[in-house]
């Protein structure tokens, strides 16, 4: 019973690490729109998934991004978010 319970431990203990460390994923991208999805269980702030598509937009020619929707995936897979890659207004 010992030995279950180190190894029912230890376990937990690695799976919480590699839980802990994913990073948002850019799913897609096509100049004008850029799809971010956040793991589940990783939390991530609303400032930095916006500086991660804003980085992604400034690859292509548009100069930042906004946040238009979001939506809950299958199976606890996580929550993907779209952004619009949007040009500056001239002014």
């Amino acid at each position: 019973m010992r030995r279950f319970s180190l190894a029912l431990i230890g376990t937990s203990f690695l799976v919480s690490c590699a839980i802990e460390g994913q990073e948002p994923i850019v799913s897609a991208f096509n100049g004008d729109s850029v799809n971010i999805i956040q793991p589940a269980f990783a939390l991530f702030t609303d400032e930095q998934l916006l500086g991660k598509a804003n980085d992604i937009c400034r690859r292509g020619n548009k100069k930042y991004a906004e946040r238009v929707s979001r939506r809950s995936l299958p199976d606890y897979q996580g929550t993907e978010y779209l952004f619009l890659c949007l040009a500056k207004p001239s002014s």
